[in-house]
C-alpha cells in the first residue's frame, strides 16, 4: 500500500520540503512505496536530496512549461490559468501562485488515488483532501503552524473541516493540546504529535565559534519579525561594534528590511545574504543563532543549530523554540518580541567565550532527539497502525461479504 505526501514545490527550499524529504527517504529505506505528489515545479532539480526509490509527481510544471505554444490544448490552459482559484482557501498564503488550472489538475490526481495513505502538509491542502479525497484513503493532515497564527477565515474553516481527515499531525505539545481541545469532544479525528527532523545523510561539523558573526535563517516576510531582530542588533553593535548579523532567505520584506538597515544605519553590520544552499557551512562560520520569530511553529533551522554546536538565543514565541531549547542550558529564551532582552541575550554570548562554548556542547547532545532514526522511528509505527487498522476493516468487510453469500 502507497504513502502520499502532497507538498507545494518538493524542488525548493525550506524547513517543510526538508522534513518530508527526510521522512520520504527514510520510510523508502525501510521498503515503503512512497510517493511525493508536488503542486508546482520552478526549477530543473531539486534542492534538497530525494531518494531515487521515492517517485516524484508533478502537476504543474512552471519551469518546462511553454505557455507560447499555439496548439488549442495550450490556449485552454493560459486561459484556465488567468483565472483564480475556487477551491484553495483565500487565506492561503500563496495564493498568488493558484489558479483554476491547478484546482482542476490536483482535484484530478487527488480523485486518482483509489487507497492508501495521503500526508498534506499546509493548511490548505488539508482542506482540501478534506473536502475532495476518497473515502477509502487515509487521510494526514500536517499543521506547522500554531492555530492562533491562522487567519480568522482559515480558523473557521479548520475546525469545520478538519473533522473529515482521519489524522492530525502536530510538531509542538502545546499545539496538541490546543487541537485536542478544539476537536476532540465533537469528532473521530485522532490527534498525535510528530516533529521534525534533521537528516542524517548530511556530514555535521561543529562550529569553533570564533567568528564575530551572528546569522539568521528563514523568509522574510513578517512572522519570521527580522524587523525586530535588526532592532535588537542596532543595540549589539554600540557594545560590541566588531560583530555582524546575516540574515539567509529570501521573501516580500527584503525592500523594508533593507530600509530599516539604512535608516538605522547598519549597512557595515547587517547582512541580507539571499538564499544558500548549505545552511551548515554557514553555520560553522558562526557563533550565535538568532531566532526573532512571532510564531514560529517548530523551527527545523533551530535544531540545525544547535546541531553544529552554535547557540541559538530565541524569542519565546508560540510555541516551537521552548520545545527545543532548555533555557540558559543550550541556548537562551527571551520573552516574545522583546527587543531590548533579544540584544542584551546576544551581547551576554558575544562576551562570554566560555558560556557561548558550554551551551553549544550541551545542545550538540540535546538534539539528537531529533535525529531522523528518531523521529523517522515515529513515522514508521504510525503508518503501521494505520496499515494494521486498514487490514482489519478489509478482514470485517471480507466476513461480513462470506456471511451474507453463505445466508443467500
Amino acid at each position: 500500500m502507497k504513502i502520499y505526501f502532497l507538498i507545494l514545490n518538493v524542488y525548493g527550499m525550506g524547513g517543510t520540503v526538508r522534513t518530508v524529504l527526510n521522512t520520504a527517504n527514510y520510510l523508502a529505506n525501510k521498503n515503503y512505496s512512497i510517493e511525493i505528489i508536488s503542486l508546482f515545479r520552478r526549477q530543473n532539480t531539486p534542492f534538497f536530496h530525494v531518494d531515487p526509490r521515492v517517485k516524484i509527481t508533478i502537476l504543474h510544471d512552471v519551469y518546462a512549461r511553454d505557455r507560447n505554444r499555439q496548439d488549442i490544448r495550450t490556449k485552454i490552459a493560459n486561459f484556465l490559468l488567468s483565472r483564480k482559484s475556487k477551491l484553495i482557501h483565500k487565506d492561503e498564503e500563496s495564493i498568488k501562485q493558484f489558479s483554476l488550472l491547478t484546482d482542476i489538475k490536483l482535484f484530478l490526481y487527488l480523485r486518482s488515488i483509489k487507497e492508501g495513505v495521503l500526508v498534506s502538509t499546509r493548511p490548505c491542502f488539508n482542506l482540501f483532501i478534506s473536502k475532495f479525497g476518497r473515502k477509502k484513503i487515509k487521510l494526514v493532515g500536517q499543521e506547522h503552524i500554531n492555530f492562533e497564527g491562522h487567519p480568522e477565515g482559515l480558523k473557521k474553516s479548520i475546525k469545520k473541516y478538519y473533522p473529515k481527515l482521519d489524522y492530525l499531525i502536530t510538531l509542538t505539545d502545546k499545539d496538541n493540546e490546543h487541537y485536542q481541545k478544539i476537536f476532540n469532544r465533537n469528532s473521530n479525528l485522532q490527534i498525535l504529535k510528530i516533529t521534525n527532523s534533521v537528516s542524517a545523510n548530511q556530514e555535521v561539523y561543529k562550529s569553533s565559534l570564533k567568528e564575530k558573526t551572528v546569522i539568521a535563517a528563514g523568509r522574510l516576510d513578517y512572522i519570521k519579525g527580522y524587523d525586530l531582530l535588526i532592532e535588537a542588533f542596532s543595540y549589539v553593535v554600540k557594545k560590541n561594534p566588531d560583530w555582524k548579523l546575516k540574515i539567509y532567505g529570501t521573501g516580500k520584506e527584503k525592500n523594508e528590511l533593507m530600509k530599516l538597515i539604512q535608516d538605522r544605519h547598519l549597512y557595515n553590520h547587517v547582512f541580507l545574504m539571499g538564499p544558500t544552499k548549505n545552511l551548515n557551512k554557514e553555520l560553522l562560520n558562526s557563533s550565535i543563532f538568532a531566532v526573532s520569530s512571532r510564531i514560529e511553529g517548530f523551527g527545523l533551522v533551530i535544531v540545525e543549530s544547535m546541531q553544529s554546536g552554535v547557540p541559538v538565543v530565541s524569542f519565546d514565541c508560540p510555541h516551537g523554540p521552548s520545545e527545543i531549547i532548555t533555557n540558559e542550558v543550550d541556548g537562551i529564551l527571551v520573552d516574545n518580541e522583546n527587543v531590548l532582552g533579544l540584544a542584551n541575550s546576544i551581547n551576554l554570548l558575544v562576551e562570554d567565550n566560555e558560556l557561548r562554548g558550554k551551551m553549544g556542547l550541551h545542545a550538540i547532545e540535546s538534539v539528537k532527539r531529533f535525529s531522523i532514526e528518531s523521529i523517522g522511528a515515529q513515522w514508521d509505527e504510525f503508518f503501521k497502525s494505520i496499515f494494521i487498522n486498514i487490514n482489519e476493516q478489509n478482514h470485517k468487510i471480507d466476513s461480513k461479504t462470506l456471511s451474507s453469500n453463505s445466508s443467500n
